[in-house]
């Protein structure tokens, strides 16, 4: 209110609201996500202003972005997927935000069309780092913090994230951006983890000729439910 200033406030509870057993957050676990992403300075990544907390909840105070998610957006366009410059822009966009965020040893670990917005200029950048990290605490998202369609197995199962689990969830979101159809939605992570091991139930290159090769042959390697095939970057 002071500086007349527009954000976007994300309230994230110590505890679940109804009284039941869940890990518990610290203080420091809560403020070590929230100086990870104040750290965190690119065109492609929302910006974190302030941290604030009391005892209930923690509270990010973060930059406003006057837009739409992908999300969004998917669900406005024809047949749920973008054209072919639209994908390529947001990817490019997304792909730089992750670059620089690993680089800076920092994962992303719940990368999804919800957390990615797109300014009315256009310009695409990626929320929520550390979400996963505080939501897992507080006892939500199943696994890790991650979103049930877009995890990877390493990530369902608990086992080591690092780079290469937010290229996965990457090329999820690529892939529905493309088809119109996220390929390993279900109503439960061990369900979708049967999907992961079977992988996409129809080739993108059916979906499209003109995808055949370098396109899919790339999405396909970022998909391995085995992380060392993936590529790491």
């Amino acid at each position: 209110p002071h500086l007349q200033r527009r954000v976007a406030i994300k309230r994230i509870p110590f505890s679940l609201d109804d009284g039941s057993s869940a890990q518990t957050i610290s203080m420091r676990t809560a403020l070590d996500e929230a100086r990870t992403q104040c750290m965190l300075k690119s065109n492609n990544i929302v910006s974190v202003y302030d941290f604030l907390a009391d005892d209930h909840y923690s509270y990010l105070i973060m930059e406003y972005v006057d837009g739409m998610s992908l999300a969004e957006l998917l669900m406005r366009v024809e047949d749920g997927a973008l054209s072919y410059d639209e994908c390529a822009h947001v990817v490019d966009s997304v792909a730089s935000a992750l670059a620089y965020a690993h680089e800076n040893r920092a994962l992303h670990l719940d990368i999804k069309p919800a957390n990615i917005l797109i300014e009315r200029s256009g310009t695409v950048k990626l929320t929520d780092f550390g979400m996963a990290t505080l939501a897992s605490a507080a006892g939500y998202g199943g696994a890790r913090g991650g979103t049930v369609g877009y995890m990877p197995p390493e990530q369902i199962t608990g086992d080591y994230v690092d780079e290469r689990t937010d290229i996965f969830s990457l090329a999820v979101v690529v892939w529905e951006a493309l088809t119109g159809t996220c390929p390993f939605a279900a109503q439960t992570a061990e369900k979708s983890l049967a999907l992961i091991d079977h992988g996409p139930s129809k080739e993108l290159s059916k979906v499209d000729p003109d995808l055949a090769g370098a396109v899919e042959g790339t999405l396909l390697r970022a998909l391995e439910p085995n992380p060392t095939l993936r590529m790491s970057t």
